[in-house]
């Protein structure tokens, strides 16, 4: 059980989370012929309460091979952006910790039960390491108007990887849908590519 459970913080996301219906995927549940597979969705389903688009301060590159996108998908290690980098793109959705805990044990395919959720979130720039999964770094970031934020990073990224068709076309409709322009995208893809 996730203590205070109902306290709101900003899930900071990234790569195919940006967009709604994608991250809608992990509160409200989805089939196994959606584009995403099945997920189970959260204990409480509530739609976030606000979203905003923000800069993330690490180096989110696409590494690795999902079995469910057939290719790399967006991983982020606790790394600081140096100084001549371009911060890549992120979308912050105001959610409760309960449904954070949710969307963490869903992301490495556990129960919830298997989630820590630290009583009080890290400093900014501290991790606290909630699973022995893939992504297993909750990292905090600056609080956004007055509440905590927080990213998904991993200790143990996996190498460069090329992401699939589909998961960069999920990418570039949740950067469309935030109002980003075409060269924006481009330009934000480009750096998930370096």
């Amino acid at each position: 059980m996730v203590r205070n459970s109902d306290q709101e913080v900003w899930y900071v996301a990234y790569g195919s989370n940006l967009l709604t219906a994608r991250m809608l995927a992990y509160l409200e549940g989805s089939t196994e012929d959606s584009l995403w597979g099945k997920h189970r969705g959260a204990k409480d389903p509530t739609f976030p309460r606000d979203a905003q688009k923000i800069e993330v301060p690490y180096p989110i590159r696409f590494g690795g091979y999902s079995q469910r996108w057939k290719g790399g998908v967006a991983w982020c290690p606790h790394k600081v952006l140096s100084g001549k980098e371009i911060a890549p793109i992120g979308r912050a959705w105001r959610i409760t910790r309960g449904q954070l805990a949710d969307i963490v044990a869903q992301e490495n395919r556990k129960e919830t039960k298997e989630i820590s959720i630290p009583d009080n979130f890290p400093k900014p720039g501290e991790a606290f390491k909630t699973n022995d999964g893939l992504i297993d770094l909750l990292i905090s970031l600056d609080q956004i108007v007055g509440v905590p934020a927080v990213t998904l990073g991993s200790s143990s990224p996996p190498p460069p990887g090329p992401p699939s068709p589909s998961y960069r076309a999920v990418l570039v409709a949740g950067m469309s849908e935030m109002g980003l322009t075409s060269a924006e995208i481009m330009e934000y893809l480009s750096v998930l590519e370096t």
